[in-house]
């Protein structure tokens, strides 16, 4: 529903020492206090839209909203006020103070603290990162905590890979909380449930058709606990703790996320850039300029070692990895550009790292907006060839949004790949497709069928190609 941009430290400075200035106790128009639904005809939001107007601010609320057809929560409201502060912000530092009406300042601060822990999560990168994926839909419970959650569910079964084709049914639920225990600070807990193998366990493939599985059996675990602090202005931001590397490397607009994405693991991240497992690490990104940033990340390598600790070796055999991603931007058509390297100092486990050694990837990952409907993108990454049981995989495609004219919020998304496998194991290069639909029921639930074709399964020539078709659900909370 909005663009998301981080709060500037002129829109930040501006309000605070308006509020500090102010001297008198809070005290909100009785008309501005904002339910838990709203609707257009509220005070809040027609005071929203209407310092939109004077200011030139676009895409406050949906279309639907403004039209009275649809309602919208807190933090959609809170969303619409960051929007506007920054932009606000932005003439200021343009075209100087008096560019902005001080009355208007004042209205904007009432509603920031009416809204007070609906705007705390606005303001961090982590609800920024994240908020179209799984975890997203955070409800305040404390002026300082929050919780969100979601749900998903996948059914798949697999044609042409006799005797072993079959159906099977994996599932995966997260809360997520986030507690503010600093001006700049964050704490995040992800506790996550899963059950399931997938249809991967009987299909071998080095793309993975599954990528919402991944655990033996039923388990429930704390995935992510970590804590982030910003700098600099915003300028350098330090997240550490158990953390999954994969969130911050590699990523894609439109080819990240299995849960409302691609269900393939290879249409994920790349099938050749070895992440940890969850585990003790850290990451740094620094702001180098507007559009240009630089990531650094480290992480143990034995975080599932056979000894369940996720501390073990951490020096001995870790994973690092850096990335510079350059952000471009044409009219509203947005673009994002990233090459990483990574070194991996794990032990081999005679399956994909076959070697002991410090053994070096590499790749690119791009995205990029050709009409507001249609996007695109690239990826290709290779690694060393004498240490792994695969070294080298590409895939492209893209998604289109609204293919239905009357179904705009749906999304088909499409994608084609070929990993290559050393030639100890494999004669052929594997070749996938898949194709998938999400169909928005609601605000917060999806389903998306899905197909893919798998060709040489495993880089082995010899074997049945592989039709699998799933049915997903996704529930957000």
């Amino acid at each position: 529903m909005f663009q998301m941009k981080k709060m500037s430290v002129a829109a930040a400075f501006l309000l605070g020492n308006l509020f500090l200035s102010s001297g008198a106790a809070f005290a909100l128009h009785p008309d501005l206090v904002v339910p838990e639904k709203v609707e257009c005809k509220h005070k809040a939001c027609q005071e929203i839209l209407r310092l939109g107007n004077k200011y030139q601010v676009e895409g406050l609320f949906s279309k639907e909203f403004q039209e009275g057809k649809a309602e919208c929560t807190r933090m959609d409201v809170a969303l619409a006020v960051h929007l506007l502060t920054e932009k606000m912000a932005e003439k200021v530092l343009k075209d100087g103070n008096q560019a902005v009406d001080k009355e208007d300042l004042v209205l904007l601060s009432d509603l920031k603290e009416e809204l007070r822990a609906e705007m705390l999560l606005v303001n961090t990168r982590t609800f920024q990162n994240r908020h179209e994926d799984l975890g997203t839909k955070f409800t305040a419970l404390t002026r300082n905590i929050a919780l969100s959650g979601g749900m998903v569910g996948v059914l798949q079964g697999s044609i042409g890979n006799k005797p072993k084709d079959g159906t099977d049914v994996v599932g995966r639920a997260d809360l997520v909380f986030n507690f503010k225990v600093g001006e700049n600070t964050i704490a995040v807990i992800d506790v996550e449930a899963t059950g399931g193998d997938g249809i991967d366990a009987k299909a071998a493939s080095f793309s993975g058709l599954n990528g919402v599985a991944g655990s033996t059996g039923d388990r429930v675990r704390f995935r992510e606990a970590w804590i982030e602090h910003s700098a600099l202005n915003d300028h350098l931001l330090l997240t550490a703790g158990k953390v999954d590397l994969s969130n911050y490397f590699d990523s894609n607009a439109v080819a990240n996320d299995e849960n409302s994405q691609f269900l393939s693991s290879a249409f994920v991240h790349s099938a050749v850039l070895p992440f940890p497992a969850n585990g003790p690490g850290a990451r740094i990104l620094a702001r180098l300029a507007e559009p240009l940033t630089l990531g650094i990340g480290y992480g143990s390598g034995d975080a599932d070692s056979a000894d369940n600790s996720d501390s073990s070796d951490i020096f001995d055999h870790g994973f690092g990895v850096a990335e510079l991603s350059y952000k471009h931007k044409a009219g509203e058509l947005e673009g994002n550009y990233r090459v990483y390297a990574a070194v991996d100092g794990s032990k081999e486990d005679g399956a994909n790292k076959l070697t002991r050694k410090n053994a070096y990837s590499f790749g690119v990952s791009f995205d990029q907006q050709v009409t507001d409907k249609l996007t695109l993108f690239a990826r290709y990454g290779e690694r060393d060839r004498d240490v792994y049981a695969v070294n080298q995989a590409w895939s492209v495609g893209g998604q289109y949004q609204g293919v239905i004219p009357c179904r705009k919020d749906d999304v088909l998304g499409f994608a084609y790949g070929q990993v290559k496998g050393a030639g100890a194991v494999a004669d052929a290069q594997e070749k996938l497709t898949e194709v998938y639909y999400k169909y928005k029921v609601s605000e917060q639930i999806e389903i998306s069928p899905v197909v893919q074709y798998l060709v040489n399964p495993a880089g082995i020539s010899a074997s049945d190609d592989v039709v699998a078709l799933a049915l997903r659900t996704k529930i957000s909370f």
